[in-house]
């Protein structure tokens, strides 16, 4: 009795849940339902409604979220003529091709009312009912423009049409017009997505790296493409993090001077909504800051993994144990075919042209050989681009680690905020733009504790074999110090990234 209470009181608590879930879905399903059936006469039936509705659904977003600006009549018009002559190969009269698309746009307006959907609440025992536009209009000087509404923006990521290195950023703009309208609870799950998608990538990340190992010409392709698309969209999503953030601040300050005057519980409900949804902004900004560290992560993984596989390509012999579980990997028995046709193909028997035999008869006789003389000119010294590199590494990592030590003398315990303070004043801010520094950041985050009486001794990790020069010229320098990481504290570093904080501590 107690499972079927519990049940009963689900179906009827969850209904109204699921029908604000399933309203979305309806105006495209009304839509894609004999639209084109009664139209003079079924002429056009061969069309397919819904695949129109989705296209200009996709074009509004673009136009809308990603260009930000509204679309006329004209543009619409203009793009569903291409719809309709390349996909449906469509050849038809201008007044009537102009008839029909004015007859499309009139349905996807629904003539200006929003779709209605009736349905039964059983909490309240009556019908009620919910209304859905997949367009909304505006008059600015004289001109209509027109722009697509949330509702139509949250069907279509549903049905994942969105590519998946854009699906974020749309996400952002959806969050944006939810907090617009106030509906916070809306903006929440969407939030809550934009984690799963965030989630998505950190996994796709190790699949990188894993195909990275197995093959690395095709990992390379793969990795680059993966590292392009995350930098392309960081940028972006950092500013409309910002700006969803400034939008909240404003919806929490109408609803504090809005609560003065009325103490209903609707305002506390909302207040409540407001702050999860800042708690969740937050969260997410949190894991794109960890996503953007394990991308320059994976960069000195990558690198290590290409360097190996450099290396491994020049050996003399032939790993047959390897071939195999490449054969059986590809399930493809024919690359048999590159280690067996060289066998067959060798040749003992040697043959000698006669032809030749007159010419090695007339060949000269050898001439003495001469010493070569070698000028004393001076020495040309080459540096390679790697070189370079190293020595620009090495000098930028040895000026950070000093100013690190000696403020670790001075001072006995300090933040990672307050040391970037340091390194802005005695570098310049664009000290905190160079991947070095977050590479330096790395590099020292291995350990937890450091001595250095023993990386004189013995140096581990790469981080202590970059101190040991400096070390070793400063005979004084006698300390030990351990960082504590605060992984629920973030700072803001050069006005850009958000990374999490690091307290350092010398230890007596």
């Amino acid at each position: 009795m107690t499972e079927e209470y519990v049940m009963m009181q689900d179906i009827i608590k969850e209904h109204k849940d699921r029908m604000e879930h399933l309203k979305k879905y309806y105006p495209f399903f009304r839509l894609a339902d004999n639209t084109f059936t009664w139209y003079k006469e079924g002429k056009f039936a061969g069309l397919d409604m819904g695949y129109i509705t989705m296209a200009v659904l996709r074009f509004f977003i673009d136009e809308n979220n990603i260009k930000d600006k509204d679309v006329t009549y004209d543009e619409y018009e203009s793009f569903l003529q291409t719809i309709l002559s390349r996909d449906f190969q469509l050849h038809i009269e201008k007044e009537e091709e102009k008839e029909l698309i004015s007859y499309i746009f009139e349905k996807l307006l629904n003539e200006g009312k929003p779709f209605s959907y009736d349905y039964f609440d059983p909490m309240d025992r009556c019908k009620k009912t919910f209304k859905v536009k997949l367009f909304e209009s505006k008059m600015e000087e004289g001109k209509l423009y027109y722009a697509i509404t949330s509702e139509a923006i949250e069907f279509y990521l549903d049905t994942k049409e969105i590519k998946e290195e854009s699906t974020i950023t749309v996400e952002q703009l959806l969050l944006g017009k939810l907090i617009d309208t106030q509906n916070f609870k809306g903006g929440i799950e969407v939030v809550k997505r934009i984690n799963r998608e965030v989630n998505k990538l950190k996994v796709r990340k190790n699949e990188v790296l894993r195909i990275l190992h197995r093959d690395v010409f095709q990992g390379k392709v793969i990795y680059e493409n993966f590292v392009g698309e995350i930098t392309k969209w960081f940028h972006e999503e950092q500013r409309l993090f910002r700006k969803n953030t400034e939008l909240i601040d404003k919806a929490l300050e109408k609803v504090e001077l809005d609560k003065k005057g009325n103490e209903n519980h609707k305002f506390y409900t909302m207040l409540d909504e407001i702050y999860t949804l800042e708690l969740e902004i937050k969260k997410a900004m949190f894991k794109h800051s960890e996503l953007l560290a394990m991308c320059t992560s994976m960069q000195l993984q990558a690198d290590e993994i290409i360097k190996k596989s450099k290396l491994s390509t020049l050996r003399s012999s032939f790993d047959f144990m390897h071939g195999l579980s490449v054969m059986m990997e590809k399930d493809d028995a024919r690359c048999l075919e590159y280690m067996v046709r060289p066998l067959l193909d060798i040749k003992k028997a040697k043959w000698f042209s006669l032809l030749q035999t007159e010419q090695l008869l007339s060949l000269p006789g050898e001439m003495p050989e001469e010493n070569e003389k070698i000028s004393q000119g001076k020495e040309e010294n080459y540096v390679y681009e790697d070189e370079v590199e190293e020595n620009r590494i090495s000098d930028n990592f040895e000026a950070l680690i000093v100013l690190l030590l000696e403020k670790l003398q001075t001072e006995q315990k300090f933040s990672l905020e307050e040391l970037n303070q340091e390194y802005a004043l005695y570098f310049g801010e664009q000290v905190l733009k160079n991947a070095d520094y977050y590479t330096f950041l790395i590099h020292m985050s291995q350990k937890d504790f450091y001595d250095i009486e023993e990386i004189r001794k013995k140096p581990d990790t790469f981080f202590e074999e970059l101190i040991y020069p400096v070390i070793q010229e400063r005979d004084d320098l006698h300390m030990m110090f351990r960082l504590l990481r605060k992984g629920d504290e973030t700072i803001h570093v050069a006005k850009v990234f958000e990374i999490s904080n690091i307290e350092f501590e010398r230890v007596e």
